[in-house]
């Protein structure tokens, strides 16, 4: 006998039974023994790793034996077959099926064990001996991986912990083992987390902060699997945290940095210029157009060379371009020069500048940064030999307020190298709240010129390039000449004693803004909804949206499409707040476009996956959507559905309700997704409740889901009663059942009852 290698696979069955269960979950192994990626096997049908229709029965088979709770039985829930793999090369293995969770009437985990080896007894392998070998293999992997693998007790008691533990935490196996989870949290989480242990439901890429032995807070994506056998019974957990501390970081730092970029270029004072690998112009700002005489109009569609380069360095110019786009390397890129400029009049003047590339796909743009330097030319050997050896901070500026000069503690000072300063007026060093009357000082002092302390009894601050304030003490001289009037100012650093008040002041600007944000949230999401109920002769639909916090993600629409049909929309988007509420106008917008047409909801729901792809794939976001058409001439209800809770359909002359469901994929996980649409006729009586998870999941003090049980009898209850009135009683027995008047998730509720 030799040792087989295995590999795991998780599906998930969702009802109906016959339905080809879809790919939950695999390790990496079995991905590269079948030869794709985890994300291409991730939500495929796991047909496709049959290689041929007799392996398929023999695979429906086992599945029907787990299903019927057989799989341990000698033989059952077991067979060999060809596998085959993504560049369609056949391999003999052996299979072993088993439960991963209890079955549910939603769905049920499964577990698929494949050996690319078996033995010549293999078809006599059960699946208990195969997920004990299982068992090792597990531990084993769990120690050449560099993500924390773990399990945990069904109290949530770490019973294993891998090697990787030290790397991430900080902490040695011993120091893990026989600690509850929820110790290593940081506070933020440990409220939050403290119900997974008891849910028995597995959790993924759940983002968590641990706090290293250290101290430091540490970022993961954790997930977790609940082992339970056969007879429904918690075994234990088993799971993994990967370390995101970096890539969050780096996220977050690249935000501010595209902000800081952003806000230079709209202030700038100096000359910025664009252009293409070809050389022509494609942005040009306003102080390009004082310093070169050309308009931004005038400028973008035109050469460079021809706008503002001599003559006889133009050529020059274009092989220094081509000699870049060939190689990558050129003498004047990324570099500080000087060189000889020329206006629209054609005078030439000295100019400071720098070109940087930027790639985008095959090609690149330029873009120009470009200061006159003609005045500091002039200046710069006069003011170096008074002010340079200076031990503080000097500062000269002219009648305007622009800055000529500085030395270089001016800028170990403010952290701004002199190239960034020179041209710039002086109020970039002061803080914002004080540049309005530090203009007014400095022109009462040109009218009044006295060397003299700035502020007498007040408190001056200056401003560094990185945001941070210190305060200062400031003394002002009078540069006086037939050419021109100069001021002289000296900056000494005195302390920095206002650290943490400028803490607690950027505090209170970032409270604002995410106020504001809440505010903006609120009444985008206010202008989703319809502003009041439907009702005609023969039907009336309404609908209600309680958020859980001070925005949610639930939306809810209805509308006629035209005469004879009606459309019927509630909709999901994962997450709260302002970016949520910019999905949900976008989506509105997107399905209001289409309501002129004759789209069904299938239809409609592609369109609407195909316009939202792009927005959803680069977002941490996704949409679960239910659209429903009612036609009003012959009652029949046509419905899709993406991903999103089935509506509860109650005849008048029944007390259990059934599902409306039809098979579809989220918004935004794949392009041109066919969405199945299904057709129901509705009897008078009939009426439907849509709604949101945050009804049928919201908990109790016990731990306790209000669940579809409760809802299907509160609509048996009040089903003859008006669509407002029903919607009323379910929010009223809901909070009963919870204790409380607030939710942890949006709760969105629609009804549509035909008289």
């Amino acid at each position: 006998m030799h040792q087989a290698a295995s590999h795991i696979i998780v599906i998930e069955l969702a009802p109906p039974d016959e339905a080809v269960p879809r790919i939950k979950l695999l390790t990496s192994s079995a991905a590269a023994f079948l030869g794709y990626t985890e994300q291409e096997l991730i939500g495929s049908p796991v047909d496709l790793i049959y290689a041929a229709e007799h392996d398929k029965v023999l695979w429906r088979a086992a599945l029907a034996d787990v299903i019927a709770g057989k799989e341990r039985e000698p033989g059952a829930a077991s067979f060999a077959c060809d596998i085959l793999t993504k560049t369609k090369r056949k391999i003999r293995a052996f299979i072993s099926l088993g439960l991963l969770s209890p079955r549910t009437a939603y769905k049920t985990d499964i577990v698929l064990l494949i050996q690319d080896k078996p033995t010549d007894s293999a078809e006599d392998l059960s699946t208990k001996s195969a997920l004990a070998e299982s068992e090792e293999r597990f531990r084993q992997m769990a120690e050449m991986t560099g993500e924390w693998l773990w399990e945990q007790d069904p109290d949530g008691y770490y019973s294993y912990s891998s090697t990787a533990v030290t790397q991430i935490l900080g902490y040695r196996q011993e120091e893990v083992l026989g600690k509850h989870y929820t110790e290593f949290l940081a506070p933020q989480d440990k409220a939050d987390q403290q119900r997974y242990v008891t849910s028995r439901r597995p959790f993924y890429a759940l983002l968590s902060h641990y706090r290293h032995k250290d101290g430091r807070q540490i970022l993961t994506e954790s997930t977790g699997l609940p082992i339970i056998d056969g007879e429904g019974k918690l075994l234990k957990w088993r799971g993994v945290d990967r370390d995101i501390t970096a890539r969050m970081h780096f996220q977050d730092a690249l935000i501010e940095s595209e902000k800081r970029i952003r806000l230079i270029i709209d202030s700038s004072l100096s000359a910025i210029v664009i252009m293409d690998a070809y050389g022509i112009v494609i942005d040009w700002n306003r102080p390009a157009e004082k310093i070169f005489g050309w308009s931004k109009e005038e400028a973008i569609g035109q050469r460079l060379d021809q706008l503002i380069i001599p003559p006889a360095q133009r050529d020059a110019h274009r092989r220094a371009l081509g000699h870049f786009l060939r190689t990558g390397f050129g003498p004047f890129i990324n570099r500080l020069i000087e060189q000889t400029a020329i206006r629209r009049d054609g005078t030439e003047f000295p100019v400071e500048l720098n070109f940087s590339p930027l790639k985008q796909g095959n090609t690149y743009i330029f873009s120009g940064f470009i200061h006159d330097i003609t005045e500091r030319k002039r200046l710069e050997h006069r003011f170096q030999q008074a002010v340079e050896s200076a031990p503080n901070a000097i500062v000269m500026v002219n009648k305007t307020g622009t800055i000529e000069m500085v030395n270089s503690q001016t800028e170990t000072s403010f952290g701004y190298s002199r190239t960034e300063l020179v041209g710039q007026p002086v109020e970039i060093l002061v803080p914002e709240r004080f540049r309005e009357a530090h203009t007014g000082f400095r022109q009462a002092y040109l009218a009044a010129p006295v060397s003299r302390p700035m502020g007498v009894g007040q408190e001056l601050y200056g401003l560094r390039k990185d945001g941070t304030e210190f305060p200062v003490e400031i003394g002002l001289s009078l540069i006086d000449s037939k050419e021109e009037t100069l001021v002289l100012s000296t900056i000494v650093d005195i302390t920095t004693r206002k650290a943490t008040e400028a803490a607690i002041r950027q505090a209170q600007i970032n409270l604002a803004i995410a106020q504001s944000e809440i505010k903006i949230a609120q009444r985008i999401q206010a202008s989703l909804s319809p502003s009041a109920p439907i009702k005609s002769n023969h039907f009336e639909v309404t609908g209600y949206c309680l958020p859980a916090d001070q925005v949610g993600g639930d939306y809810f629409d209805y509308f006629y499409r035209d005469e004879n049909h009606l459309d019927m929309i509630i909709a999901d988007v994962s997450g709260h707040s302002i970016g949520p509420a910019l999905f949900m106008v976008e989506t509105r917008s997107a399905i209001r476009t289409q309501a002129g047409g004759l789209g069904t909801p299938a239809k409609t729901l592609n369109i609407l996956n195909n316009f939202l792809f792009e927005d959803l794939d680069k977002s941490d976001y996704f949409i679960t959507l239910f659209y429903l058409q009612y036609d009003l001439s012959n009652h029949q209800l046509s419905f899709a559905n993406a991903g999103h809770p089935p509506p509860l359909l109650l005849s008048s002359f029944q007390s259990e309700c059934r599902q409306l469901d039809a098979d579809g994929l989220i918004l935004g996980v794949y392009k041109n997704v066919v969405f199945e649409e299904k057709i129901t006729t509705l009897s008078e009586g009939d009426l439907i409740l849509l709604y949101t998870d945050g009804l049928t999941e919201a908990e109790n003090a016990d731990g306790e889901f209000f669940g579809l049980k409760r809802v299907n009898d509160i609509l048996a209850e009040h089903g003859q009663e008006t669509p407002q009135t029903i919607i009323d009683a379910l929010l009223e027995q809901l909070k009963q059942f919870c204790g409380s008047e607030s939710f942890n998730d949006d709760i969105t509720l629609m009804v549509f009852k035909r008289n």
